[in-house]
């Protein structure tokens, strides 16, 4: 029999894009699927919109929250609430090809059944396909160095599409739970590729709609309820959250011991600036100097 694979969608008020979502989901030629919604108390319809489809198609599982959780702990408790085999994220803006399941489950089952895997990435704004930084394989046989190469991949021009590669749900059920801490999702990725490789299917499987959340740095503060400051110098926030969690926070990195966890977490934490330079120099610049630099584009 085929693995249950579970596509865990994390939604609120998003009636309007959350069923292209799951009908991607339902599409894939890997029909074996769990569709696990997590609403996190929607008040836009969404509730009533997950009910019908759920109605649909037994596939469909929605978990509506008593109460709500806030971006990412519902993400947290969707992810963690899968029952397959194999488990993925899908951005309830963002839809996938209907092979995405077959191709990448392939090329986790042909590597052992370690690890992850995605495919290629099509970004669009307004319909229309836009230019945008691709994930790369991180696949070193070394822990420490595809932890590395991740930090030096990762930037906010290019993204955290890692974040939605298909892997073993005994793996992801092995990290830490998601805090709410400024690029939570990078803490995430890193700590799965501690775990296992992540591969790179050479076809394009994701389609992701620019805008929402993840859009924003500000927008994003605001939402997970972080302090504004974090919206003003970002990526010195985030080098902070690193160096603490691979340092001595996640109880992942422990088979490193004190001094190797002390030197993959300097390596990680100066890499998120010096990679985001042009972004770190315009949050540290005065306003006016910050205006002229966007007038100039």
């Amino acid at each position: 029999m085929p693995p249950l694979v579970t596509i865990a969608i994390p939604t609120y008020n998003r009636s309007a894009t959350v069923g292209r979502a799951i009908d991607s989901a339902l599409a894939q030629t890997h029909e074996r699927l769990e569709v696990l919604v997590g609403d996190d108390e929607s008040t836009d319809g969404t509730g009533e919109l997950l009910a019908e489809l759920a109605g649909r198609d037994a596939r469909v599982r929605v978990v509506r929250r008593e109460r709500r959780l806030g971006m990412v702990a519902n993400m947290d408790a969707t992810l963690r609430g899968a029952q397959g085999d194999y488990v993925m994220l899908l951005a309830d803006d963002d839809w996938l090809g209907p092979r995405c399941v077959e191709y990448t489950l392939a090329a986790v089952q042909g590597n052992g059944g370690r690890g992850g895997a995605l495919g290629r990435v099509a970004y669009l704004r307004d319909g229309e396909e836009v230019a945008a930084g691709q994930p790369v394989a991180l696949t070193d046989p070394e822990p420490a160095a595809r932890v590395r190469a991740y930090f030096d991949a990762v930037s906010e021009d290019h993204g955290n599409t890692w974040l939605y590669a298909l892997a073993p749900r005994a793996a992801i059920d092995r990290l830490s739970p998601l805090r709410n801490v400024l690029a939570f999702d990078w803490l995430h990725v890193a700590e799965r590729l501690f775990g296992g490789p992540i591969a790179l299917v050479d076809e394009t499987l994701i389609f992701r709609a620019l805008g929402g959340v993840s859009e924003s740095t500000a927008r994003n503060v605001r939402s997970s309820g972080l302090p504004a400051v974090h919206a003003k110098v970002p990526h010195l926030v985030i080098a902070r959250e690193v160096l603490a969690d691979i340092g001595w926070r996640s109880p992942v990195y422990e088979p490193l011991g004190v001094r190797g966890r002390a030197v993959l977490a300097a390596a990680c934490s100066a890499a998120v600036p010096r990679h985001n330079a042009r972004h770190v120099l315009y949050a540290l610049l005065p306003e006016s100097v910050q205006e002229r630099w966007r007038v100039r584009g």
